[in-house]
């Protein structure tokens, strides 16, 4: 899997979240939820909601050709959380 991201946006993401986007392949390759995310322009987005050193994340991204394009990555909110939860416990 290829990733890529913005570098500007990935520092702004570790301040903001303290969640930085070299970690997103870890969550990848756990079990984890892929929904259609609100829509933003003409792109399609996806959120991922997954497990990260013990924490409930959530990663929105977007393909471009053969890579993954990650957006953001946050704390999953209360019903991300739950809707992972009863798929995975």
């Amino acid at each position: 899997m290829e990733f890529e991201w913005d570098e500007a946006k990935r520092l702004a993401n570790i301040d903001k979240h303290g969640l930085d986007f070299l970690d997103v392949l870890f969550v990848f390759e756990e079990a984890h939820l892929i929904a259609p995310a609100r829509p933003t322009g003409e792109e399609q987005r996806w959120l991922l909601t997954g497990r990260l050193d013990g924490r409930y994340v959530s990663i929105v991204f977007t393909r471009r050709g053969n890579a993954i394009r990650v957006i953001s990555m946050r704390r999953a909110r209360n019903e991300e959380r739950k809707r992972y939860q009863a798929i995975f416990g």
